[in-house]
């Protein structure tokens, strides 16, 4: 059985891999953040540790209104928020018949969720947070928008991919920014594929908690066949390579780690 986690547990529920991504880098710093892709998903992701659901209203399938509605029958103590870029008086009206919490405004503004937080979770964030509230100060925390975009330069993107294709085995390489944006690479790669990488690196990154790992994900590689995709955290952003085989994936590997945890984050501005 696994052992509860030491902080509330939220779970973001939102059909964009790139939300999930920023929502997760925010928040698991303070809280055990929890993933659903669907309102569906969201139902099978639910344990007895989730402390509160933060949903997308407009989603494909069942909505948020509709997961609201179901968590409002099946687990009525469970705090519930909902987010939508457009807030009319209707789904406010439905929201409060539902019991939601909440309805916030994407964008949403960090400051504003991390101080909504302490109040939906009863002051339940870590020591950490209750500082920073106090300082005045966000620390890590940016008061920009959750959804704006990094500020990943051309250039050092754009160096970071020179010295993967000038590797053995590689066949094309890509840097992405923090929403899922090319910022180089090749035209090989499609440009959809950096939501979903960093999706993927985001989750990596869960697994580690609930695996009792304390260091962060460093890499993943994912084998199709005889092509080997390598993916791993650039900054604000992420690198990936494909590759023509498990052998040259590991070389190609072991120079994108250690390029990532040399980076010097100036180099991103």
């Amino acid at each position: 059985m696994t052992a509860s986690s030491p902080h509330p547990s939220v779970l973001i529920v939102d059909d964009s891999p790139g939300v999930l991504l920023t929502m997760h880098r925010l928040l698991s710093p303070h809280v055990s953040v929890q993933m659903a892709s669907s309102a569906h998903a969201a139902l099978e992701a639910l344990t007895s540790d989730t402390a509160l659901v933060l949903s997308d209203v407009q989603m494909p399938g069942m909505d948020g209104l509709e997961l609201a509605r179901r968590l409002r029958e099946g687990r009525p103590e469970l705090g519930v928020v909902l987010m939508s870029g457009i807030v009319e008086d209707s789904l406010r009206r439905q929201a409060r018949e539902l019991g939601v919490l909440d309805v916030m405004r994407k964008p949403l503004q960090s400051a504003v969720l991390l101080s909504s937080l302490q109040g939906w979770l009863n002051g339940g964030l870590d020591e950490t947070m209750a500082t920073l509230k106090e300082d005045g100060d966000d620390g890590l925390l940016p008061s920009t928008p959750v959804l704006q975009a990094p500020e990943l330069s051309f250039q050092a993107a754009q160096a970071c991919v020179g010295g993967i294709n000038l590797l053995p085995g590689v066949l094309s390489s890509c840097v992405f920014g923090e929403q899922g944006e090319l910022i180089a690479g090749s035209a090989q790669l499609p440009a959809q594929l950096g939501a979903y990488l960093g999706f993927l690196c985001s989750t990596s990154a869960s697994l580690s908690m609930h695996l009792g790992g304390q260091q962060p994900m460093q890499a993943v590689q994912i084998e199709f066949g005889d092509r080997v995709l390598v993916v791993c955290p650039f900054g604000a952003g992420v690198m990936t390579a494909l590759v023509q085989d498990t052998p040259a994936a590991s070389g190609v590997k072991s120079w994108m780690r250690t390029r990532a945890g040399g980076l010097d984050p100036r180099s991103l501005h």
